[in-house]
């Protein structure tokens, strides 16, 4: 009926330790807000169906990255043994983290209702597309960005919105479901009660769009007003490509006098105020443009060192991580012959999330005895 694998506990225990999170979510955004969690110390139990998290079946070893620190058990919910272990497994839990359609845990028998009347104290917390009271219908990152407003800004002067390359819905639900699980847990601690959770992507999108929209929320596609000409990605000329974040009158001077040095049209009095740089946006953008693409990228960053202009090469993951292993900063573990990176919020000095253990195996055989009941670890 199950089987669980249990991680290592070296080293300090983090500022979770104790607290218990039983994960049945799939896919990206619960899974990762049970591992933000997991990262700070707590212990988390990660449920999958027999088939396993369609996660381990998404290309780019997604499951990999988002179930670390995390016990493994398989459980078939539809079946009243499954449910029962699962019952028992939430009867002594602080958090639960679910993914599923609304409705469906009730239908299952593991609601809010079915596991708080075993555990008044349970934080239940429930990630969906629209809410538990939202719309109805299947999703993904892609269209709660389109629903929420997000993608009525773009990123970039002159452009149509594009949709961002890292799936910002799930990630940004699963960071505001675990700040609010912790919130939930202090309230408990005064109150001794526990609550329901309902994290709504679309609505924590809305949040985010919010903080571009102004006090009034009127934004609209055709408007640029939150954007500046110098604040985009240009592309060298050997391809590569620097992000110039000159916003600040300091910082678009100190970047100026760099450029005007291949584009003396740069030094044309128009750009001397933000109010010229805005009207003549397009022409100024083009200008920056042209410029970035007469020299190498290596040459610009020599160029362009020490001149206090915000200026940086736009790296793959691969040298980001490389230089913080470089570093030794903490915020890269490797394990299994894997790398992760950690929580990464430092405490007085140190990285405060930690490597225990790589993501669970489903494969059965690693239990030592499949029948055992899964236990929580001791407080």
């Amino acid at each position: 009926m199950s089987h669980a694998t249990t991680p290592g506990r070296e080293g300090a225990p983090g500022p979770l330790d104790g607290v218990r999170v039983l994960d049945v979510s799939q896919l990206l955004p619960g899974p990762y807000a049970a591992q933000l969690l997991a990262d700070l110390g707590a212990d988390v139990i990660k449920v999958e169906p027999p088939q396993g998290d369609g996660a381990r079946r998404i290309r780019g070893e997604l499951f990999v990255g988002t179930n670390r620190n995390k016990r493994g058990a398989v459980l078939d919910l539809k079946d009243e043994a499954g449910r029962t272990e699962l019952l028992r497994l939430a009867a002594e839990a602080d958090v639960l983290v679910e993914g599923y359609r609304p409705g469906v845990t009730a239908r299952l028998g593991i609601g809010y209702d079915d596991v708080a009347a075993l555990n008044p104290g349970i934080i239940y917390c429930s990630i969906s597309g629209f809410g538990q009271d939202g719309a109805q219908v299947p999703g993904h990152d892609l269209n709660y960005l389109a629903q929420s407003g997000v993608l009525s800004f773009s990123g970039h002067w002159g452009e149509t919105p594009r949709r961002p390359g890292a799936p910002m819905a799930d990630l940004g639900s699963a960071s505001f479901a675990a700040v609010a699980v912790l919130a939930a847990l202090r309230e408990r601690d005064r109150t001794g009660r526990g609550g329901h959770l309902d994290v709504s992507m679309t609505d924590v999108m809305t949040a985010w769009a919010a903080t571009r929209g102004g006090p009034r929320l009127e934004r609209s596609v055709d408007i640029t007003d939150h954007l500046y000409p110098t604040n985009d990605l240009y592309r060298t000329r050997d391809g590569h490509q620097l992000a110039l974040g000159a916003i600040e009158e300091k910082f678009w001077r100190a970047a100026r006098q760099v450029l005007a040095q291949v584009e003396p049209r740069l030094d044309d009095p128009r750009w001397d105020t933000e109010a010229g740089r805005l009207e003549h946006g397009d022409e100024l953008h083009a200008l920056v443009t042209d410029a970035v693409a007469q020299r190498d990228r290596d040459d610009w960053l020599r160029d362009f060192a020490g001149s206090d202009a915000p200026v940086t090469p736009v790296r793959s993951l691969t040298d980001a991580v490389t230089d913080h292993l470089a570093r030794d900063t903490g915020l890269v573990a490797e394990q299994d012959g894997q790398r992760h990176v950690l929580f990464p919020v430092r405490r007085d000095g140190h990285v405060m999330g930690r490597l225990r253990s790589t993501a669970p195996s489903l494969d059965s055989d690693q239990a030592p005895n499949r029948e055992e009941p899964i236990r929580w670890t001791s407080r």
